[in-house]
């Protein structure tokens, strides 16, 4: 093939043209992202049960719903919460590859079977099935800078006009507003003037439903009629009402006097909030938040321009005196650390070119490889495109990767042609006719044997798999392209430009020959000392495989590397029972404390509100804090892990606070918050409450543990309730019917809803409650009143009594079991693998029988990598030597390419623990390339001492003494390109820099190691297993001719 390109230089050119031209127009239009499609999709199940508990919903909501849905077609886990703020919240998560779709019908079905059971307030509200991601995408704060408009009016003009507009917006999963205060007709009920005017809760409940409805008053003249009507008319009367007055309005009772009571009689109405249950704040002002999620599956970068460009139109029709905010966005990380990305890609590229002249010391043979380098990095992506993959993370250190391996190849022809036009003295051309007979074959085993390592891990199933495949798919076909680059464009390049020069160097590049001179002597030297000395080299070996096993075991572990979001997330929990005025003031506090640490940009808050419990609560707050761009913070006090620890310490402080600030997940869609979380579980069906002892206790050893900095959990079992103790046999006897007794409780303190009205086109609810200096404190439940069957008013008081307790405000279950959440994290110095393993432990010895504890989120994800990681890497090495055994046709000759990867492991795992790094995802990633990489330069070596070898008639070690002579400089220059190739990711800093420099790391010191000391051992176990073969050939020859002799 190489002679027709070499004939035909301007064929090769054209179809190099071509390549780069499709690939620069696929790259174009391919999407941008973190992380490749790798979150395990989520469906979120949401109910109401108007005025009930949390075990109320538990009992007959949770229970119901989950038993149905347990063990649905591909589910890995089930979580969920019951709520005091009459909300059940519940995430089915699959594995990672399910379709979104196919699972929202999955749960959708299960779901429909479970509606017979559920209490019928509950099928009332509905319950909506939708798939998710459970980590928000973004958040827009519509606000008034000069205050112009209260909570109220921001919050439902977010709803009427911004809200279902970004629903609309293509990858928008879900649009929550946290602080919503949706209208609602308030009816603020005066239980002294009811009593006054013998005017009951249900009554009013009863007049309302029935004054404020929809009618259908018919037609008349509609057929069938008598076949002569002339007019047809539609009968329209009053239905919903409007207004607040035409509530208070209402007739409730008439009088003996014949004049009425109405509803303003007894109660004040007005056009209020839905609930006052959270307020949200930007900056210190009023301001909804929209927390935008984006829809399993959809583009995170696209769906958040596509938000801002719709925030844009929309901001054209806001009233004057509003104003907007993008106040957070998680793809700003993303967008910044890509284009980190591509600045570490391109001076990648330059480094390279540059190791590349000062080897071949010739222009003209530089821009050989430096024209093949993009044109296979450029045709990449076509491919890339096809297969679905989008330029990612993962997809783009691939790339970078591949820099060293394209180069290789190119490099492999130009320096083969050079020596024989030195040392043969041939033409450009004849050279180069020659140069790809010999190369040819090494060329494609070299490829092949990279195909041969990321094959295998390709198809690995799970996250994991996934990131593997990423990597893989990059470098394989990258390597696919260079290696038909090379035996294409490059020949037919060298033959048209490459010519004889003067050889004679002066100062840097003569200084630079002569050191590479010395070094090929000493290679050619210390084999020719190992050679000799096979034992000697048996345990220099043994050494090495010694030292990765500590290193292995002694090296930290972890899943992927902590990285500078430019964001962190804080949630507070005042002391229980605590009211949302105080949470209010504690948090404006906190805020305006925050504001004034250096390198913080701004702060979102959520009063009432918690993220990690995921609802309403009166003493819980959340913060949003969103940090300076990462250019204006180059102080280490300025990033995030030491923000992260400044406002820890600002939690710490206040004995009435108890939280934590934590960082974003580190694959977003992977839960709320970075760290470790853990679900202790009740397997013996005990009551929320049961668990605190067991839970203290655990929580108290995490916390004294040196290896945990944090643990916290969202649990209480000490939340200060009522619990109002009703003698049934005496109210009965009072004639007071047990209805309106349950029905007067959630009237006036339960905010009863009673039906709709029509408003800006939406419905909205009305809803009862006591006005608030009836509901300030217990000794108020005497003050309410039911209507016995005789007619007299009742106090409740009378057959009735309260007495305190403490309880839990909400009930967690995972997996059908109760359950209490752990979130903690790793102490600094230690990784989340140390961390892990330290709770586990704990876990064991301080949970009493009856208890166990399941992995969930990003933890769940790193276990099922951890174990899987080992299997791959054993995978990748086999398939290796299966494919070499087959190239050789020995199973013996491979060994000496294989055993040439540990000199690569000792020298990555050694580099990653001398600079505290972690043996995480990217490690294994360079650990698993350092296969290939390794075995490549071998292979080189290999091939020619057997050539040599069988073709020469050369004695063994004289083979493996002229091979290495001969294949070093090329064996260093593609090394080198490859080692350079990958310093800017060790040297990486700002968005996204930890993952560039844990890849960076462990492929720089194993490619090092493979260099420095694989090229020495190559040769000595080629001698070792070259004298074993031959040995076993002529004893098997010997056996033969003694049987023939027979």
């Amino acid at each position: 093939m190489a002679e027709f390109f070499i004939n035909r230089p301007k064929f090769a050119i054209v179809l190099s043209i071509v390549m780069t031209i499709a690939g620069l127009l696929t790259l174009a239009k391919m999407p941008v992202s973190q992380f490749p499609n790798i979150v395990p999709p989520s469906i979120e199940i949401f109910a109401v049960y108007p005025g009930a508990d949390h075990n109320t919903i538990r009992d007959t909501v949770a229970t119901v719903v989950e038993q149905e849905i347990n063990g649905v077609e591909g589910m890995i886990y089930l979580e969920s919460k019951s709520n005091n703020d009459n909300t059940y919240l519940a995430y089915v998560t699959f594995d990672i590859g399910t379709d979104p779709d196919k699972a929202q019908v999955l749960v959708q079905n299960r779901v429909n079977k479970a509606m017979a059971k559920l209490p019928e307030e509950v099928k009332r509200q509905g319950v909506t099935v939708e798939k998710v991601a459970n980590s928000i995408l973004m958040t827009v704060s519509p606000y008034s800078p000069e205050e112009k408009f209260d909570n109220l009016y921001l919050s439902n003009y977010a709803s009427l006009n911004i809200k279902d507009a970004l629903l609309r917006v293509e990858g928008v999963g879900k649009v929550q507003v946290i602080g919503e205060q949706n209208y609602s007709m308030r009816v603020w009920l005066n239980p002294e003037k009811m009593a006054a005017r013998h005017v009951t809760a249900s009554q009013i409940a009863n007049a309302i439903a029935a004054q404020n409805t929809t009618v259908a008053a018919g037609k008349i003249g509609e057929r069938p009629t008598a076949g002569n009507q002339v007019f047809q008319y539609t009968i329209q009367t009053k239905g919903r009402l409007l207004d607040a007055d035409e509530f208070e309005n209402i007739i409730l009772a008439s009088n003996n006097d014949g004049s009425f009571v109405h509803l303003k009689d007894v109660a004040r109405v007005e056009l209020g909030a839905e609930t006052y249950a959270a307020i949200a704040t930007f900056s210190g002002k009023d301001s909804p938040i929209l927390a935008i999620y984006q829809a399993p599956g959809a583009n995170a970068v696209q769906v958040a321009e596509d938000v801002r460009s719709t925030m844009e139109n929309l901001s054209k029709r806001f009233p004057q005196g509003m104003a907007y905010e993008v106040s957070y966005d998680s793809t700003t990380f993303i967008k910044v650390s890509m284009d980190e990305v591509f600045e570490t890609l391109y001076i990648a590229v330059l480094l390279v070119i540059a190791v590349t002249y000062l080897f071949l010391q010739s222009w003209r043979a530089t821009l050989i490889p430096a024209i093949a380098i993009p044109v296979s990095l450029i045709g990449t992506f076509v491919v890339m495109a096809a297969m679905g993959i989008d330029i990612n993370t993962i997809s783009m250190f691939g790339l970078i990767l591949a820099i060293g391996v394209v180069v290789d190849a190119a490099i492999v022809v130009i320096e083969n042609v050079e020596r024989l036009m030195e040392e043969e003295h041939l033409d450009a051309k004849s050279a180069t006719s020659k140069a790809m007979k010999e190369v040819t074959a090494p060329l494609v085993a070299s490829a092949l044997v990279l195909l041969a390592v990321f094959g295998p891990v390709s198809i690995a199933p799970g996250m994991v798999g996934q990131m593997y495949q990423q990597f893989g798919v990059t470098i394989s076909v990258s390597t696919i392209i260079s290696t038909i680059v090379a035996l294409t464009l490059t020949p037919a390049l060298c033959a048209v430009m490459l010519k004889h020069e003067e050889k004679k160097k002066r100062g840097i590049l003569a200084a630079f020959n002569k050191l590479v001179t010395t070094v090929t002597g000493g290679y050619v030297s210390s084999v020719s000392f190992l050679g000799r000395r096979l034992v000697l080299s048996a345990c220099l070996f043994a050494a090495i495989l010694g030292g990765i096993y500590t290193l292995v075991v002694t090296t930290p572990t972890d899943f992927i590397p902590a990285e500078d979001q430019g964001s962190f997330i804080i949630d507070v929990n005042l002391p229980e029972a605590s009211a949302l005025d105080r949470t209010d003031l504690m948090v404006d506090q906190m805020v305006n404390e925050l504001s004034s640490l250096d390198g913080i940009k701004h702060v979102i808050a959520a009063k009432g509100y918690s993220l990690l419990k995921g609802a309403s609560s009166p003493n819980s707050g959340m913060m949003i804090v969103v940090l300076d761009d990462w250019s204006e913070r180059p102080n280490a006090e300025q990033s995030e892990f030491a923000l992260v620890a400044q406002a820890q310490a600002i939690i710490d402080k206040n004995s009435d606070v108890s939280g934590m600030a934590f960082s974003m997940p580190a694959i977003p869609g992977l839960g709320n918050a970075g760290g470790l979380t853990l679900q202790i579980e009740d397997l013996n069906g005990r009551s929320v409450e049961a668990m605190a002892p067991a839970l203290d206790s655990y929580l108290n050893a995490l916390n004294q543990s040196e290896k945990i900095a944090m643990a916290f959990t969202t649990y209480s079992a000490n939340v200060p309730q009522l619990y109002l103790d009703i003698d049934r046999a005496k109210a009965l006897a009072l004639g007071v019917d047990l209805q309106d007794v349950n029905l007067t409780l959630s009237a006036m303190m339960g905010n009863l809803y009673v039906n709709d009205f029509t408003k800006y086109g939406k419905n909205y609810q009305v809803n009862l409650l006591a006005e608030q200096e009836f509901r300030n404190n217990e000794r108020d439940l005497s003050r309410l009143y039911v209507q016995s069957e005789s007619g007299k008013m009742v106090a409740i008081s009378t057959f009735a009594r309260y007495e305190p307790l403490v309880g839990s405000d909400n009930t967690a279950r995972y997996n059908l079991y109760n359950t209490a959440q752990i979130l903690a994290i790793p102490a600094q110095g230690f990784s989340s693998g140390e961390a892990i393993a330290e709770m586990e432990r704990l876990a064991d010895s301080v949970l009493p029988s009856g208890y166990a504890y399941e992995w969930t989120g990003m933890t769940y994800q790193e276990l099922a990598a951890g174990d899987a990681a080992p299997y791959l890497f054993a995978l990748a090495l086999l398939f290796t030597y299966l494919f070499l055994v087959a190239q050789y046709e020995s199973w013996l000759i491979p060994m000496a390419i294989i055993l040439c990867v540990p000199t690569g492991l000792i020298g990555a795992l050694g580099l990653v623990f001398a600079a505290g790094g972690t043996i995480n995802l990217y490690t294994q990633v360079g650990l698993v390339l350092l296969i290939g990489m390794a075995s490549r330069n071998a292979i080189l070596i290999v091939e020619f001492a057997k050539v040599l070898r069988e073709e020469s008639k050369l004695s063994i070690m004289e083979s493996a003494k002229q091979a290495i002579a001969l294949r070093i400089r090329a064996v260093m220059m593609t090394a080198f390109s490859f080692i350079l190739g990958v310093l800017p990711l060790v040297i990486a800093s700002g968005a996204g820099s930890a993952s560039r420099n844990a890849l960076g790391l462990a492929s720089f010191g194993g490619m090092l190691a493979a260099t420095a000391i694989g090229c020495v051992l190559v040769p000595v176990f080629f001698i070792a297993l070259q004298r074993l073969r031959e040995y076993c050939n002529q004893k098997r020859s010997m056996k033969n001719d003694a049987t023939a002799i027979e």
